[in-house]
């Protein structure tokens, strides 16, 4: 009998309120948790994002050592000017895409192939985890999306995208050559690329800020003074009108790593990282995203107060948000001779 006893006290189970603390316990524990894996789960996506940035470094720098030049942003490949491929293409040799840049190459003269078919082929090279996934292929009203593109080379300072010609002051540029001697502020004092965000697939004319392109008119950017160094006045003008009544709206930018535009592999340096107005272009586009004349894109990132850079020598650093204008600005100039500041 009295071991019977002992076996029933040992049947025991927890009372009511006892299941209630261990359940309370395990909530608080849960909380407290939760944002230090976010926290892990973010440095991992941040650290992948670097990598990606200094592989593309390492492949513009042997690009350059092997043709004595940085590939231009454009090589027309339809007979429309719109169908051209990015530089990423010319750079994927350098990315053990070999196989894949032979099949650019030898549907240089087909449109239909390069755009339907090798423009859709997801890399993870051009891909930040911490971004949202761009829009899929054929899902966008506007078309011109694809795979997803998170990084843009730097054309520089200036309000001019795409058809800038010779006065784009960046790293890169469209219709010319660029090269190591023409950086003479120095190449760890000069952006090569940094990051991009997706478009947010949104239809009909109200975009998604930060994710989406914003349209206002040709007026506002004709009205900077300097177009390679917009002062904060002038950029606040052109961000307000394009948040409040903007002309019209697209949401595929950030898709398509191997088209020319804007937005999908280039970005400027004439607004901060992460601008609290959209990305904002003048008249809008006769494709998707922004190939056309005036616009301001910024880096943009899901990262915690900035965005991930890679300068020209190479080197990844992370660029605040907080970061001084005029320093952004000198720093996205290869050539402007001025003192750069801290950053």
């Amino acid at each position: 009998m009295y071991l019977s006893l002992r076996l029933t006290r040992a049947r025991r189970g927890f009372t009511l309120i006892e299941l209630l603390v261990v359940i309370a316990i395990i909530a608080i524990l849960i909380g407290l948790l939760l944002p230090a894996v976010q926290k892990v789960r973010e440095a991992a996506a941040r650290m992948k994002c670097q990598n990606n940035l200094k592989q593309l470094g390492i492949a513009m720098h042997t690009y350059h050592d092997a043709n004595g030049k940085f590939p231009r942003n454009y090589r027309q490949v339809g007979g429309n000017a719109w169908e051209a491929t990015s530089a990423h293409v010319e750079i994927l040799p350098y990315v053990e895409q070999d196989n894949l840049y032979k099949l650019f190459e030898a549907a240089r003269a087909d449109w239909g192939t390069t755009y339907n078919t090798l423009m859709n082929t997801k890399l993870s090279v051009f891909l930040c985890p911490s971004s949202p996934q761009a829009p899929a292929r054929g899902s966008n009203p506007a078309g011109w999306d694809g795979p997803g593109s998170n990084y843009g080379w730097s054309t520089g300072s200036s309000v001019e995208t795409v058809w800038g010609g010779a006065r784009f002051n960046g790293m890169v540029a469209y219709q010319n050559d660029r090269k190591f001697g023409d950086v003479t502020d120095g190449l760890s004092n000069t952006l090569l690329a940094s990051e991009l965000l997706s478009g947010s697939n949104a239809s009909g004319s109200t975009g998604k800020y930060p994710y989406d392109f914003f349209y206002t008119n040709n007026g506002v950017f004709d009205s900077v003074a300097d177009k390679n160094f917009p002062t904060a006045a002038e950029l606040t003008a052109i961000g307000t009108v394009a948040q409040s009544s903007p002309s019209g709206m697209r949401s595929n930018n950030g898709t398509m790593w191997a088209w020319y535009a804007a937005g999908q592999s280039t970005l400027t340096t004439a607004a901060p990282p992460n601008w609290q107005y959209p990305t904002t272009g003048a008249d809008c586009c006769p494709g998707g995203a922004h190939d056309w004349g005036y616009g301001i894109v910024p880096p943009r990132s899901m990262h915690t107060g900035g965005v991930n850079g890679l300068l020209g020598d190479g080197s990844v650093r992370f660029l605040n948000n907080s970061i001084d204008l005029p320093t952004f600005q000198r720093l996205g100039n290869r050539a402007d001779g001025l003192v750069l500041g801290n950053f």
